[in-house]
C-alpha cells in the first residue's frame, strides 16, 4: 500500500468516527470498511490511538489547506472572515459528536488539536484584521494581539460548552452573533457597508443574528 491508501484509511476512519461514535469504531471496522486485513492496517498504525491521532493530523492540514484557499479567493477581509467562519462552524459540526470522547479517551490528541487550533485561529483572525485595516474596512486604532485572542476565547467558549452540543442551532446561532458583533465592533463605515452587502448575500447567516 502506498501512502496514498495510509491517507484514504485515515479519510474513511474519520467518516466512520463522525457516523457511529469515536469510541464505538473498532480496528476491525476500519479494515472491513476499506477491505484490507487487519495485518495490513497495522502496517501504517500501531493501534487505534494511532489511527486517531494520525486521521485527525491530516484532517487539520486539509483545514489549514482549505483555509490558505480562502484567503486567495477572497474580495476583501470582511468576505475573508465570513467564509472562514462559515468553515469552522462546519468543522465544529463535524466533530461535535466526538469533541468529548477525544478528550476523555485520547488527551495527548485532544491537546495536540486544541494547542493547534489556538495558533491557527489567532493567526488567522490577526491577519484578517491586518488586511482590513490595509484595505479601509476596519479601524486602524485597533490593539490586534488583544482582539485576536479574544475572538479566540469566545469561538472557544462556545465550541467547548456540551450543553450546546445538544443544540446545534443555538451553538451555532452563538457563533454566528459573535462574529457580527466582532465585525460591527472593528468595522470603519466603509466596512460597515461591506458588512451590510455581506450579509444580504448570506441570509442564512444573518437570520440567525436579526430573529
Amino acid at each position: 500500500m502506498t501512502k496514498s491508501s495510509c491517507s484514504s484509511i485515515c479519510e474513511k476512519a474519520l467518516w466512520l468516527f463522525q457516523r457511529f461514535g469515536l469510541r464505538a469504531v473498532t480496528m476491525d471496522d476500519v479494515s472491513k470498511e476499506m477491505s484490507i486485513s487487519k495485518k495490513t492496517l497495522y502496517t501504517f498504525f500501531q493501534n487505534k490511538s494511532d489511527l486517531v491521532d494520525q486521521a485527525i493530523r491530516k484532517k487539520m492540514q486539509a483545514n489549514e489547506n482549505d483555509l490558505k484557499s480562502i484567503k486567495r479567493v477572497s474580495k476583501n477581509a470582511i468576505e475573508e472572515i465570513i467564509r472562514m467562519h462559515s468553515n469552522l462552524v462546519e468543522i465544529s459540526e463535524q466533530f461535535s459528536k466526538n469533541f468529548f470522547a477525544l478528550k476523555k479517551y485520547y488527551p495527548d490528541t485532544f491537546k495536540w488539536v486544541l494547542e493547534q487550533a489556538k495558533k491557527t485561529t489567532i493567526r488567522v483572525f490577526k491577519e484578517n484584521i491586518e488586511r482590513g485595516v490595509s484595505e479601509g474596512i476596519y479601524k486602524r486604532t485597533l490593539d490586534v494581539e488583544k482582539l485576536s485572542l479574544l475572538r479566540h476565547l469566545t469561538i472557544t467558549g462556545i465550541i467547548e460548552d456540551e450543553s450546546l452540543t445538544k443544540d446545534i442551532v443555538l451553538r451555532n446561532a452563538l457563533l454566528n452573533n459573535s462574529l457580527i458583533m466582532h465585525l460591527q465592533f472593528i468595522s470603519t463605515s466603509k466596512g460597515a457597508m461591506r458588512l451590510k452587502d455581506s450579509l444580504m448575500l448570506n441570509q442564512n447567516f444573518a437570520k440567525s443574528f436579526f430573529e
